[in-house]
């Protein structure tokens, strides 16, 4: 969708919502992944009122910066783009998604018992993921960036750049899409980076069968991810081992599109 910004300018705002195709043992469960693109923060108040909870608005209007006040908004659409598709009907901005103690997600103000929610923003670009109270999912979402490559490197154990060096798509792209799985994991355990980085580490990375890729951890043997290149992106969902993702073709070029738009 497109939103009119200022006099004589054109604010453009994308965004997908897909279902997972979570399965597990042989069952559906429940599970979405939604994104947002936002070119930039003109006119971002008024949009804002529309999707920001009182308590989140006080809060974006703490930030100075352009910047993290566009990727706070995108991070909590997201969220809340994700909550509303798995059926919550209540109004963007009765829900509130507040920090927990290690600033993860906490949702509330759905009217009964709320998901679990997972979300990730980097330039104009926020993502989230959402599934039932019983279950867990992580996401990240990171731009693609060579000079950065040293830095995740430098955090990441000989095992893993290992991995990443004899990976089909390029060490450098391979450390980058490592550390967004890495993350993911991170996000999935409601700690965040605040745990040593080697608690983290992956213990394979491969392609995978259905596209992307996928990576299992030496110290979480019971979660897996996927991740995917898209646009610049590097998109990293995190979900237990046995919860198996099922992304269709066209869902996956939907959420290409609104990556793919960002710059």
């Amino acid at each position: 969708m497109t939103e009119p910004g200022s006099p004589g300018s054109l604010v453009v705002e994308a965004s997908a919502t897909v279902s997972l195709g979570m399965v597990r043992h042989g069952e559906r469960v429940p599970g979405v992944l939604a994104c947002v693109h936002r070119e930039t923060a003109i006119g971002l108040d008024a949009r804002a009122r529309e999707v920001l909870h009182p308590n989140e608005l006080r809060r974006l209007d703490e930030f100075r910066a352009d910047s993290r006040r566009l990727s706070f908004y995108l991070g909590r659409q997201a969220a809340k783009l994700a909550v509303r598709a798995l059926g919550v009907s209540v109004p963007m901005n009765a829900v509130e998604i507040s920090p927990g103690v290690f600033e993860q997600p906490i949702v509330r103000g759905t009217g009964g018992e709320p998901p679990v929610v997972s979300l990730s923003h980097a330039g104009t670009v926020g993502v989230a993921v959402a599934c039932g109270p019983e279950h867990i999912l992580g996401v990240d979402v990171e731009r693609v960036d060579p000079q950065r490559t040293g830095v995740f490197e430098s955090v990441m154990s000989a095992r893993e750049l290992e991995l990443a060096r004899r990976a089909a798509c390029g060490g450098e792209l391979a450390v980058n899409i490592l550390w967004a799985m890495k993350e993911g994991l991170s996000k999935a355990l409601r700690c965040g980076l605040t745990t040593p980085f080697e608690v983290l580490e992956a213990e394979t990375f491969e392609p995978h069968a259905e596209g992307g890729w996928g990576c299992l951890f030496r110290n979480f043997a019971q979660y897996r991810s996927r991740a995917w290149v898209m646009g610049g992106y590097v998109l990293a969902v995190v979900s237990p081992k046995h919860s198996h993702l099922h992304v269709s073709p066209e869902d996956l070029e939907r959420v290409h599109q609104v990556l793919g738009s960002a710059r």
